[in-house]
């Protein structure tokens, strides 16, 4: 659940990187965790950390503890467990601790309670409840290079969740387990009534290596707890919204693009974007833009002959406006007196990581606007897709509006909680590269940039795939 030995390093004020200055012998610790599940989502908790080796770090931690005295050093351990859920998207509230053993020979024991809000969480996606728990300590393990250490990890961890009353277990962990050369992980689940039991030991040797840890933790995947029994409210979650409009207009020489991209949600991330011009000045920003655009043009043989890139609603709360102006070249893809147009109706969105589902909402739509030359005309125009897969859906509709032009409208909108296999099965049935073939009134070097560059480049980066415990 938190950083590995999180209150011991900051009670001592050492960084997470110094563990081999700590002393002599491996780090070890029993984690035991106590979850009493509401109809809510929220959960009883109590947390007890027995902490055993190194030695000196525990020495040095029991002296800090008294130095401090008993009732800071509790306060301190309380807080540090507050803010270590809440990086994880938890509301700990109500919370006491207890800290004992730290005026005796043997372990540190560290004890909290209180409630968890959100611990479960509700998709009406397909009506279930789930609990999602780190039982291998990925979290942890992600913060360090146990390779590089040179120091032995050991995790005994033991979970009891009781489920609120009347709730009905559809899917349990899987019991896992993995060996290699002294190093070991396992996971043990019983389940009895409303009460889920999980034994899980995690031991990395000394002199483990990167094979071993990908051995170990080669085939990731999601410990979920699901049921179900009541409807619950979905909460709080992240909506990534963006529209992006293109104008390609096919010239004799050159091709000229214009985008719009214009960021509406989340809120939060387009007012961090904004602090970001604003701190690091919109020259600068448009600068690495610029870079970013022509290190990928450059990739597809495209020239630049003109740009200009501007920034609007930087210092208001209207979306973040990104107007971008190209004079391109070189970038035809001619045979046979046909060009060939590739476009990515996917926009880009059909291959997000996550292990289990999509924890947001995305909400992508892209308009394109392509004009030939008169006299040129579309030869070939793919079909429209309209694809829904409950809730979720991928969009693209072509207009002809004569036959040198054409708009082509698509929109990618993926449902919260839209489990994986769901996702990968819809994204499998669109392709992400059709082709629009067209003919000009007499061969150019024009030609036009396929929208798969355009969206590629525009896109908000999404953080979508985040293990919560």
């Amino acid at each position: 659940m938190r950083k590995v030995a999180f209150a011991l390093l900051l009670i001592l004020g050492l960084s997470l990187f110094a563990w081999p200055a700590l002393g002599a012998g491996g780090y070890s610790e029993k984690l035991e965790q106590n979850y009493v599940v509401h109809w809510d989502g929220s959960a009883d908790i109590k947390f007890v950390t027995t902490y055993y080796g190194p030695p000196d770090m525990v020495n040095k931690t029991k002296e800090s503890i008294i130095k401090m005295g008993l009732g800071n050093a509790t306060n301190m351990f309380v807080q540090q467990e507050v803010q270590a859920l809440s990086q994880q998207g938890l509301t700990l509230v109500n919370a006491t601790g207890k800290i004992l053993g730290y005026n005796g020979t043997g372990p540190l024991v560290m004890i909290v309670t209180g409630k968890v809000l959100n611990f479960a969480k509700y998709y009406s996606y397909d009506g279930v409840w789930e609990i999602d728990l780190d039982l291998l300590r990925v979290n942890e393990l992600s913060q360090i290079d146990p390779t590089k250490l040179n120091q032995s990890f050991d995790f005994d961890n033991y979970y009891v969740i009781t489920l609120p009353e009347g709730a009905k277990i559809k899917k349990l962990p899987p019991e896992y387990q993995q060996e290699s050369q002294g190093s070991y992980v396992f996971i043990k689940v019983n389940a009895t009534g409303d009460t889920v039991k999980i034994h899980s030991h995690v031991h990395l040797s000394a002199n483990v290596t990167m094979e071993d840890l990908n051995r170990l933790y080669g085939s990731p995947q999601a410990f979920v707890i699901q049921y179900t029994g009541r409807k619950g409210t979905e909460g709080n979650y992240t909506t990534w919204v963006l529209n992006i409009y293109n104008n390609v207009t096919v010239g004799k020489d050159s091709t000229v693009l214009d985008t719009v991209d214009e960021y509406l949600e989340p809120k939060s991330y387009i007012n961090y974007l904004k602090l970001q011009i604003m701190s690091q000045g919109e020259e600068n920003i448009i600068k690495s833009i610029y870079q970013s655009y022509e290190k990928n043009f450059q990739q597809q043989g495209v020239g630049i002959k003109e740009w200009n890139i501007t920034l609007e609603n930087v210092n208001s709360t209207k979306p973040l406006i990104v107007r971008l102006h190209w004079v391109l070249t070189n970038y035809t893809k001619y045979s046979n007196g046909v060009y060939t147009y590739t476009y990515d109706p996917t926009l880009g969105l059909n291959n997000i990581p996550t292990l289990n589902r999509i924890d947001a909402e995305i909400n992508q739509s892209v308009i394109t606007r392509i004009t030939l030359p008169e006299g040129s005309k579309f030869t070939q125009i793919p079909k429209d897709i309209d694809l829904e897969v409950n809730g979720s859906k991928v969009i693209m509709k072509v207009e002809k509006v004569s036959d040198n032009e054409i708009v082509i409208k698509s929109q990618v909108f993926i449902r919260y909680g839209m489990k994986k296999e769901d996702y990968s099965a819809m994204m499998a049935k669109v392709p992400t590269q059709l082709e629009f073939k067209y003919t000009l009134a007499e061969k150019s070097n024009g030609g036009i940039c396929g929208p798969a560059l355009i969206v590629g480049l525009a896109v908000v980066p999404l953080i979508l795939y985040r293990r919560r415990r």
